[in-house]
């Protein structure tokens, strides 16, 4: 099996991180590795915003739980949306774009298996997609430059694993091979 396919096949979710910060060549890598996605007709609309300030990553918490709270879904005192990763990547797109959640996605899985490659932890977040259009979740996401006519495709918490675990088993009669 070729490096490509290793990676693809030891990606997995983390979900518990180290606090220490990943280096900054690290974190580029895989920023670049995001924008490298295909788009739809090459227009590159979608944008991905690295937050590495975990003051705002709190007040995203705080925002997602209190919404969370006011739909009567209560969550557990350490609740915190990301995992405690110490970067958080936002991918968005324009609300026009209707080809943002497939040009987006394709940004985060490339997020993921780079991350992957660099042996950096990562999961895909949606709370922040399920939230973005309550006042208090929008108001952080404007201080953070996110512009208001984007709309969050999803996230990636990333960070140094706490732990090591192996992927999990995937379903092989997902696969159908039609002659």
């Amino acid at each position: 099996m070729n490096e490509t396919l290793q990676t693809i096949a030891q990606r997995k979710s983390c979900r518990s991180y180290q606090s220490e910060m990943i280096k900054d060549e690290e974190l580029q890598a895989i920023l670049q590795a995001a924008i490298q996605a295909p788009s739809a007709m090459n227009r590159q609309l979608c944008e991905v915003f690295a937050i590495t300030n975990p003051e705002y990553i709190d007040k995203l918490t705080d925002a997602i739980k209190t919404v969370y709270e006011e739909r009567g879904e209560k969550k557990p005192d350490t609740y915190h949306f990301s995992y405690h990763a110490p970067v958080l990547l936002i991918v968005s797109g324009p609300e026009y774009d209707s080809r943002r959640v497939e040009d987006g996605s394709c940004m985060l899985e490339n997020i993921f298996l780079a991350a992957t490659s660099l042996n950096i932890g990562s999961c895909w977040i949606n709370q922040l997609r399920d939230t973005q259009d309550v006042d208090e979740v929008r108001e952080v996401l404007s201080q953070l430059g996110i512009p208001h006519n984007h709309q969050v495709v999803g996230c990636a918490a990333i960070g140094y694993m706490n732990q090591d675990a192996p992927a999990k088993d995937k379903k092989q009669e997902r696969i159908h091979i039609v002659k």
